[in-house]
């Protein structure tokens, strides 16, 4: 019982403290909880791939477009996750993916680096609670 009571303590006293966050997808689905940094608990089930007409493509330029895509998480000058589709006929991911890491490690860039991917994911909107 004493425990049960200390645990409950130390959980409101994390919120309190603002200790406590989440992750959701694009679609509000709850991604994982726990602290900053160090989730708790993770949802079993991948965020939803992004498609051309999410990312606000035209039906007819969207029908164009193909191929991994090109994934550049937010640095220091930019705080958004961009991402770059190519036409499925002249698709050159992987070039520019070497350029970009060729000048982040030029310039000794911190931050997750850019990748391509034929699945690419919004960013989780992420939220931290914090009472006072």
């Amino acid at each position: 019982m004493r425990r049960v009571v200390l645990l409950l303590v130390a959980l409101c006293l994390c919120v309190l403290a603002g200790c406590f966050s989440w992750t959701e997808d694009q679609n509000g689905n709850l991604q994982s909880v726990g602290l900053p940094g160090v989730p708790i608990w993770k949802s079993k089930t991948p965020p939803a791939p992004l498609s051309p007409a999410d990312m606000g493509m035209s039906p007819e330029v969207a029908a164009k477009v193909g191929g991994p895509v090109l994934v550049m998480p937010p640095d220091a000058t930019s705080k958004l996750t961009r991402y770059r589709y190519y036409q499925a006929s002249n698709n050159h991911c992987q070039d520019d993916l070497q350029k970009l890491l060729a000048q982040r490690e030029a310039s000794s860039a911190v931050g997750d680096p850019p990748y391509c991917t034929e699945t690419p994911t919004a960013p989780p909107a992420k939220g931290n609670a914090f009472v006072f």
